[in-house]
């Protein structure tokens, strides 16, 4: 049996195994996918407040009142405590407020009267507080001129009621691209699995002492046919890395990723992939055994899908997983991704942070293959 035939057998025993992850892809990327959707629309939660006034309720007064009542939610029959710090305690009311009598003269006069103020825990309390000091604010720098009471809340009112328009000047809408990036940077794990489980099962079989004996007796050369088996190796890694951006078409759409952006995607998956497979050369020249190899697969691939930002994003990764991730290829692979999906044109100055990632993820396969050539050397003396 040629050595191309023997790789080939071996690698449809296992295909099993190729489904098996195949399969994690679908179904986590997918949900990865679907739980990470963006939209385009942002609609504010009015905080639910209370209001205790014991001022009358006139002039900025009243004002004041007004403006809660466009920018929050009133609650009212919580006068008696009890309940209302159950309200508090379970996020029902979000703020008290407690405006002192004589407060609209105050603030007229320029003084700065104090609110008193209770609130829950949590963010939608800090955005009523914002709500009520966004007012005194204005209404303390106005007082500031010597105006009537009735001339104060008219500037009030005219300068909370200001807005800025914002213009978004991205030529690419990045959302568009979310999706792909999710997919792949979750491929991470499946290339990562696929390329190291067969490459290193089928070299570990080739490696079995007996094997080994029969093949330097052999008319091939033993450089001839280790090239031989780096050939196919690099082959089904090709094989898998078009059968994986493939099925990233059907489970994205054509439409997605058939772009630039797409392009850049297999590009950066074919250098991790090459990367890969080279990290599987030096397994396969370290292990022998068949039952440790899926042991350190576990661990590469699982261990660098953490670290990296595979399955959690990077930015809710501590600094200190981060800096320990930057000594794994898969970092900069995923970073890639990142990047592809953050480009807004093509020019030089975004595309090359891209490129310089895969330039490192390449650096790290020829260092792979020149570590596992000088372990090959030491061990080419058979036990």
């Amino acid at each position: 049996m040629t050595v191309s035939k023997a790789f080939w057998k071996i690698a449809l025993k296992n295909i099993g195994t190729i489904i098996t992850y195949t399969v994690i892809l679908i179904m986590f990327g997918t949900m990865n996918i679907s739980s990470g959707s963006t939209t385009t629309s942002y609609e504010a939660k009015k905080p639910s407040i209370v209001i205790f006034n014991h001022d009358e309720k006139v002039g900025v007064t009243k004002n004041f009142i007004e403006y809660l009542e466009k920018n929050a939610k009133i609650k009212d029959g919580y006068e008696d405590d009890d309940r209302l710090k159950d309200a508090l305690f379970y996020d029902d009311v979000m703020l008290v407020i407690e405006i002192p009598e004589n407060f609209h003269q105050d603030i007229a006069l320029g003084k700065n009267p104090e609110i008193k103020t209770r609130s829950s825990a949590g963010y939608a309390a800090e955005l009523a507080k914002v709500v009520v000091n966004r007012y005194l604010t204005v209404a303390q720098a106005y007082a500031a001129i010597n105006l009537s009471e009735e001339d104060l809340a008219s500037k009030i009112d005219g300068a909370l009621e200001t807005s800025t328009k914002v213009d978004v000047n991205s030529e690419v809408d990045t959302s568009k691209y979310s999706k792909p990036t999710r997919y792949f940077s979750f491929a991470n794990y499946t290339i990562l699995a696929c390329v190291i489980t067969i490459i290193c099962l089928i070299m570990s079989s080739f490696n079995r002492l007996e094997i080994r004996k029969r093949n330097l007796v052999s008319r091939i050369e033993l450089k001839k046919m280790n090239l031989i088996l780096l050939r196919n190796c690099c082959i089904y890694a090709l094989a898998a890395w078009v059968f994986y951006v493939l099925l990233g078409f059907i489970v994205l759409g054509f439409d997605t990723i058939w772009n630039l952006h797409g392009l850049l995607y297999a590009a950066n998956a074919l250098v991790f992939t090459a990367c890969a497979t080279t990290i599987a050369y030096l397994i396969s020249r370290i292990v022998f055994n068949s039952g440790a190899i899926n042991g350190i697969m576990n661990v590469v691939a699982l261990g660098s899908s953490f670290l990296c930002g595979a399955f959690v994003p990077a930015e809710y990764l501590p600094e200190s997983v981060l800096a320990i991730a930057h000594i794994m290829p898969s970092y900069y692979y995923i970073d890639a991704n990142n990047k592809i999906m953050e480009m807004q044109n093509t020019s030089f100055e975004t595309v090359w942070p891209i490129l310089l990632n895969m330039i490192i993820v390449f650096c790290f396969c020829v260092l792979f293959v020149i570590v596992a050539n000088i372990i090959s050397k030491k061990k080419q003396k058979i036990a």
